[in-house]
């Protein structure tokens, strides 16, 4: 397994996908006491130039490179590399981690089973992938001893270390969401390109940011790394205030069916958790503190600090061999379907995710596979077999793939998993 020599030396790391996140994090890990920013990969190099550059790197000391021998000389050299072979990377001595932010699922795959392969820790800014087949990644990360995790910054890892913290106080946690601003179940990439334009994001990521998908994906990750449920197909989603927080869950009936994942309106950007305790002193306390009488309290993060924090995954993979957030097991708690977004007729080929055809909800993994119901992550390799009506769940029975790549196969193999496990627990019971 690949590490840095010792904690007197930077952690090496290759940046692929030089993108908002991307770019943003090269420039930290450049500024940063303890990490060295050896390569960035984009498929478009002048990207990936331009990330160093920003970085304050100068580019006389990069060397654009395709193939292992020139990039592994320049690295040798002590060089900086350029390149538009995304999977270069997880070929090349001294390079330690990994960090992926692409999005993209197919990528995100291809990227992760690299890098594990070649002994690389991978530290993705991807729950695309995460919640469409982390549960494999994993597995194939712990068989190769090396690291496979989200990162902090982003809701999924800002959210674990929420948990984390609640439960090192001594605290039952019975929630864990994630704050949303807007919610538009139709976007598409038309009505999300202004937008997109304003803030240099790609459309189909401003359209899975609006129309809930990513909120979802975020959210699925967390359930199966903490084991919790969502509330319900597509979660609650209250409009709420922090006062008001805990109380308005309550009245929804779901905290004492906990602990769960959702998400909530009205509360800004963010992550919270709402924890229970019975405790008389404790109650005692949370009231002088101004948290309210309980049993029920509500604790919100409405920071969302993306590339600023994610450094601290790479340490943390680096140095201590732990990930931020990563699936708990091999078999998925949760999952994030396909439902779709307008009428779709017979023999449409369906665009994937931030498109126009569907949008992803989360539900539990059991119903899932007891459904056949198709992810979102890879919804873009199907093409339907009848017409599907708007806000329709699809299902695999309503799809063909005429394509095979890494995600599908990967796929397939953690629902392989998955539906072995099912058998296993069923003839568990019945044997007992």
């Amino acid at each position: 397994m690949t590490r840095a020599n010792s904690c007197s030396e930077p952690i090496r790391v290759a940046v692929v996908g030089t993108g908002y996140f991307g770019s943003g994090l090269l420039r930290r890990l450049a500024l940063l006491d303890g990490f060295l920013p050896a390569v960035a990969a984009n498929r478009t190099l002048e990207r990936a130039l331009a990330s160093f550059a920003r970085a304050g790197v100068d580019l006389d000391r990069v060397v654009v490179a395709r193939d292992e021998r020139e990039a592994q000389a320049a690295l040798d050299a002590g060089r900086h590399v350029a390149t538009s072979n995304l999977l270069l990377p997880a070929a090349l001595n001294g390079i330690d981690v990994i960090a992926e932010s692409t999005g993209d699922v197919l990528v995100g795959s291809e990227v992760a089973v690299a890098g594990i392969r070649g002994g690389k820790h991978v530290v993705a800014a991807n729950p695309e992938t995460q919640a469409t087949v982390g549960p494999i990644l994993r597995l194939l990360a712990d068989e190769a001893g090396v690291v496979y995790t989200d990162v902090d910054g982003d809701e999924p890892g800002l959210l674990m270390d929420l948990v984390d913290y609640c439960a090192r106080m001594g605290l039952e946690v019975v929630l864990a969401g994630n704050c949303k601003g807007v919610l538009k179940r139709y976007a598409t990439p038309e009505t999300q390109a202004g937008f997109a334009a304003e803030y240099g994001l790609k459309p189909w990521i401003a359209t899975a940011a609006a129309d809930g998908t990513k909120l979802n994906f975020e959210l699925t990750v967390v359930a199966n790394a903490t084991g919790f449920t969502p509330t319900t197909r597509g979660m609650l989603g209250p409009s709420t205030t922090p006062e008001q927080l805990a109380s308005d869950f309550e009245r929804l009936g779901v905290l004492q069916s906990g602990p769960h994942v959702d998400y909530a309106h009205g509360l800004g950007s963010g992550v919270f958790a709402i924890v229970r305790s019975d405790d008389v002193e404790v109650q005692s306390d949370f009231r002088y503190l101004k948290m309210g009488n309980g049993p029920y309290y509500a604790f919100l993060r409405p920071l969302v600090l993306i590339h600023y924090l994610a450094p601290q995954s790479i340490r943390r993979a680096a140095r201590l061999g732990e990930a931020t957030v990563a699936p708990g097991r091999a078999v998925p708690i949760a999952d994030t379907i396909a439902v779709a977004k307008r009428d779709l007729t017979s023999g449409q080929r369906l665009d994937g995710i931030g498109g126009f055809d569907t949008y992803g909800v989360i539900e539990r993994a059991d119903n899932v596979q007891r459904n056949g119901w198709l992810p979102i992550g890879i919804a873009q390799y199907a093409r339907l077999r009848r017409a599907i009506r708007k806000d329709e769940p699809i299902g695999y029975q309503d799809i063909e793939v005429e394509t095979d790549n890494l995600a599908l196969q990967l796929r397939r193999k953690q629902d392989a998993l998955a539906a072995f496990a099912s058998v296993t627990e069923v003839v568990g019971a019945g044997a007992r």
